[in-house]
Order: C-alpha cells, then sequence, then structure tokens
C-alpha cells in the first residue's frame, strides 16, 4: 500500500507539472502583478535551491564516494559539485550561444533568425524537463508534505520558466512550446519506468539540475533595476526558506 500511494504521489506531481505548462497563460489572472509573481517564485526558488537542494550535495557526494571507493583526492571531496557547476556553466554558454546565433541570423532573416531562437529555446527546456520527470518518478518522496514543497517549489520554477518563453516567443510558444514541454516532462517519466539507472547516476542528473535552476533562477528570475519586487522575493524568501528547514 505504501508504495502504491508513494506512486500515486509522483504521478500526481508529474500531471500537475503538464497542466501548469498547458494552462501558464491562465496562472496570469490581471488582478495579480506580474512582478509579483515572478519575484515571490524567484525567492522560493532561491530558498529550495539552496535550504534543500545544496545541503543534499553532501549526501549525494558521499554516495559517489562509496560507490566508486574512493579515498581521497580532489574527486573525493569536490565531484559532485563539479556536476553542478557543469549544470551551470551549460546552462549559461546555451543561453549566450542562442543570443549570438540570433543576432546573426536576423540580420540575413529575422523571421528565420526567431523560429531558430524559439527551436533552440523549446529543446534545452525539453531536456531539462525530460529530466525532472525521470527524476520525478525515480524519486520516492519521504511523505506528503515533502512532495507538496518539491511540486510547489519546482511548479513556480516551471511558471517562471513558461511567462519568460510566452514573453520572448509570443504565440509560437503556446501553439508549440507548451505541448513540447508538456511531453517531455511525461517522456521523462516514462523513460524513469523503462530504464533503470543506478543510483548514483540519478543523484548526478539531480545535482545537474540543480547547476541549471540556479543559473535560471540567478539570470531571469532574480529582480534587476526597477524590475520586479524586492518585497515579494523577501516575502517568497522568509516563508519558504521556513518551510523548507521543516522538511
Amino acid at each position: 500500500m505504501a508504495v502504491l500511494e508513494e506512486n500515486l504521489m509522483n504521478l500526481l506531481v508529474v500531471i500537475g507539472f503538464v497542466v501548469i505548462h498547458l494552462g501558464s497563460r491562465y496562472f496570469l489572472l490581471d488582478k495579480i502583478n506580474a512582478e509579483f509573481m515572478m519575484s515571490f517564485a524567484a525567492g522560493v526558488g532561491v530558498s529550495y535551491a539552496i535550504i534543500h537542494l545544496l545541503p543534499q550535495l553532501a549526501y549525494s557526494q558521499s554516495v559517489l564516494v562509496d560507490e566508486f571507493g574512493w579515498d581521497s583526492g580532489v574527486h573525493y571531496t569536490h565531484t559532485i559539485y563539479a556536476i553542478v557547476l557543469l549544470g551551470l556553466v551549460i546552462s549559461y554558454v546555451m543561453y549566450k550561444l542562442e543570443e549570438h546565433n540570433f543576432s546573426i541570423v536576423e540580420k540575413r532573416d529575422l523571421t528565420s533568425a526567431e523560429i531558430a531562437y524559439f527551436w533552440s529555446d523549446i529543446s534545452f527546456y525539453a531536456v531539462y524537463n525530460v529530466m525532472i520527470g525521470y527524476l520525478v518518478i525515480a524519486n520516492t518522496f519521504s511523505g506528503r508534505f515533502h512532495m507538496l514543497t518539491y511540486f510547489v517549489a519546482f511548479g513556480l520554477h516551471f511558471l517562471m520558466n513558461d511567462w519568460s518563453l510566452s514573453h520572448h516567443h509570443g504565440e509560437m510558444y503556446y501553439k508549440r512550446g507548451r505541448y513540447v514541454l508538456s511531453l517531455s516532462i511525461v517522456v521523462g517519466a516514462a523513460l524513469s519506468l523503462l530504464i533503470q539507472l543506478p543510483y548514483y547516476v540519478i543523484l548526478s542528473i539531480e545535482a545537474f539540475i540543480t547547476g541549471a535552476m540556479l543559473m535560471n533562477i540567478i539570470k531571469f528570475e532574480l529582480p534587476d533595476g526597477n524590475q520586479g519586487s524586492i518585497k515579494s522575493f523577501l516575502i517568497g524568501t522568509i516563508c519558504s526558506s521556513v518551510l523548507f528547514i521543516f522538511v
């Protein structure tokens, strides 16, 4: 019964993420200030990454040490953190390459540049979503409260990504992009049922996603200059920090 309940919770998380992608445009109500929501979500994302994901890395490193029998050296202390850095660096490099390629193609054909930029963006986030979809099914939540916090943190993160993609790509995102991202979550979940990766590989994927998530938060979600709301960012950070500490 416990296993059945865990599987049901994981499935509900996957369905929830799909619903967020498909209906992201409807979650931005006119009565809710977009800057408030973006800043609040950034606060939640920062708290989740620092309070929950980063401390998890120490455990993940210990799993790698036990798996490979390391007893000294850089790999004994820093391997999992290098994977986090790799996730952050690759995310940033992909973002800068997209900007660079768009500026080159734009001079020749604006329409082609926009289409190429769109598919480049969507492809990266689709791979990102496949990994998260895999982890949702591969991981077993320690309880309903843990599942809820995971869903809230990544659900808000997805919502911010969706709004950012719709802002950059307009109707092209709603006509195609949201379906690709929704499908990629399902594909990741299905792969988790078909392919059983070793536990240390799952933890390495989680570390990579931690780095990518941090880059997204820093680059796109943190209040910048006159944009965003410092007050809502602090509210999101403080409230979610207390919540995640209790997890």
